[in-house]
């Protein structure tokens, strides 16, 4: 029932492997089922799993369907689909399914031909669902079991998709929908989906929680994130065509059971996280010459600064371009007035051109290690053990989180150095993770972008992208587009995915703003009026939460949070 495509204004988002919901516009004509010769999944045994219900006590279900009849699903119990398929691909026919006298089974051909349906039974805010069900076939098949708004308000009114696969038969994914933005926390897990399972979901206003054969594996706390009314169960096989040859797919489903509502004792909280690191991000900072504190830069370092000195901020986290047009100590002397006081607790990485530009303006390496201008040293000099250059690459850690500065510069003025650094931080991410760390990278030229007049994305760091996704690095910061975006959680090949990189692109530090010339369907959030910073807090758990602080211009902002991967 998750919408592919969801126009908002002019900024369009796009979730990878997001399903349609059962409101699309009906067929007008009954198609003929599509038959092929293609070989159908294989069905396999009921096993014996654990059982959320059982294990916790959740009593007698109140509503539901055990499939213990033949024939269609039960009109009184079901409103089976007859629509066009997910995106507009394929058809959702109610011939594709049909109960056994032991299980609903829901059927995909090879063409798209596939169904889908939703409940009548067990609409209600708050409550407990349980579906056993397996799956099998075809990777362009996705077999989920969700929640769906009775207001059929998508997405304001929030989307629970609590057991779905995304063309990979051996992992099943929780996707929690929350806002008119449609912002996404999810949990991903290995798990043989060819075998049947108890899929649960437990929804309270303490929060909602997953459970896979009675055992937790996904909770979301934050009262902002729960949906505002009633939902419903529906259940659906959805087709996503690729470039791979098309198979059959198939859905079994043992029994359906909603239970109401448990306890909401705040006992069932869990103690918030004591480890943090919270940090303020920007790039792309003064214009030439510029010392007004009532500058855009000025408004943006009075802030920082504030939030430095009373403790809310661990450090700052520059993200290159300082000081226009040039990074030479000379140059540098007003970034220092409005930005000096942060400098002992910043960490940097630099741009090409107006940071670094060998044999031109080299100097603002040496101005983070108090070599000009001021004898301050950066958070980077004063802290990290590996660090050379404006070119060269360094991590440092911070609580359970290690970061690792990637200098997108060393590919402009030294490819062969840049390549080189490709498995140098490999091992050096390979090593944090080894560790039970979790990971972010700072770089300046961001991968994940809209176009502007001046800038599209920056390529050549391709085979760094590559390592980042192989390590399952979460956070991505960068600067340089002189606007502010922020991106689904992506993998290397543009796609949406639940354990994705989530890029934020903060290039608002002062400089003027540009306006964007495209709109790739990965970017979530985005706008080129508003100059600001991005502060973050890094939670132990892997977590964390965002909120752009806008200082001036039209004063947009943005905000959220990630669950733990």
């Amino acid at each position: 029932m998750r919408k592919h495509l969801v126009a908002v204004g002019v900024v369009a988002i796009l979730l990878a492997g997001c399903s349609a919901p059962s409101t699309q516009p009906a067929v007008t004509s009954t198609a003929p089922v599509a038959t092929s010769a293609s070989a159908t999944p294989t069905p396999t045994t009921p096993t014996t799993t654990g059982s959320a219900a059982t294990d916790l006590n959740w009593g007698t279900p109140t509503a539901g369907d055990e499939f213990n009849y033949t024939g269609a699903p039960d009109a009184a119990k079901w409103s089976v689909y007859k629509s066009a398929g997910h995106d507009g691909n394929g058809i959702r026919s109610p011939q594709q399914v049909t109960v056994d006298g032991s299980q609903m089974v829901m059927t995909g051909t090879p063409d798209g031909t596939t169904a889908g349906m939703s409940a009548k039974f067990g609409r209600q805010k708050y409550g407990r669902w349980e579906v056993r069900a397996a799956g099998s076939g075809d990777n362009e098949y996705h077999m989920v079991s969700l929640l769906w708004p009775d207001s059929g308000n998508w997405p304001c009114d929030g989307e629970v998709n609590y057991a779905e696969t995304m063309g990979d038969w051996n992992v099943i994914k929780f996707f929690l929908h929350h806002g008119c933005w449609n912002v996404i926390t999810s949990a991903a897990k290995a798990l043989d989906v060819s075998q049947f399972h108890n899929y649960a979901v437990d929804w309270s206003p303490n929060g909602m929680v997953g459970y896979v054969d009675g055992v937790k594996w996904f909770e979301d706390n934050n009262s902002a994130h729960q949906p505002p009314g009633s939902m419903h169960q529906t259940l659906q096989l959805d087709w996503f065509p690729d470039s791979t040859a098309n198979g059959a797919g198939e859905m079994r489903v043992d029994w359906v059971r909603v239970y109401a509502a448990g306890d909401p004792t705040p006992a069932a909280l869990p103690p918030p996280s004591d480890e943090s690191f919270e940090f303020a991000a920007a790039g792309d900072i003064n214009p030439p010459g510029n010392t007004s504190a009532t500058s855009h830069s000025g408004k943006n370092a009075a802030s920082i600064i504030a939030g430095l000195n009373d403790g809310s901020l661990d450090n700052f986290l520059a993200l290159g371009d300082f000081q226009y047009d040039n990074g030479t100590c000379t140059a540098l002397e007003a970034y220092n007035q409005l930005w000096g006081p942060a400098k002992a607790k910043t960490y940097w990485t630099a741009g090409p051109n107006h940071d670094v530009e060998p044999g031109e303006n080299d100097d603002v390496d040496r101005y983070m290690d108090g070599q000009c201008v001021s004898t301050v040293k950066s958070a980077t000099s004063s802290d990290v053990v590996r660090f050379q250059d404006a070119l060269d690459w360094y991590s440092f850690d911070k609580g359970n989180w290690h970061i690792l500065v990637a200098p997108t510069a060393t590919w402009r003025y030294n490819a062969a150095r840049a390549q080189a650094m490709t498995s140098e931080m490999d091992a050096n991410l390979k090593a944090a993770k080894a560790a039970g760390k979790h990971l972010a990278v700072i770089y300046h030229d961001p991968y994940f972008t809209s176009n502007t007049s001046s800038h599209t994305r920056f390529l050549k760091a391709k085979p760094w992208i590559d390592v980042f996704w192989a390590n399952r690095v979460r956070v991505l910061l960068s600067g340089s587009q002189h606007n502010y975006e922020r991106t689904c959680p992506i993998n290397n090949e543009d796609q949406c995915v639940a354990d994705g990189m989530q890029q934020f692109q903060v290039s608002t530090g002062g400089i003027g703003l540009r306006a964007f010339t495209s709109s790739p369907s990965y970017v979530q959030r985005k706008f080129s009026d508003t100059w600001g910073h991005l502060r973050m807090s890094l939670k132990a758990d892997g977590s964390y939460t965002w909120e752009f602080r806008p200082v001036s211009g039209r004063m947009q902002t943005d905000s959220g949070s990630r669950s733990p991967g």
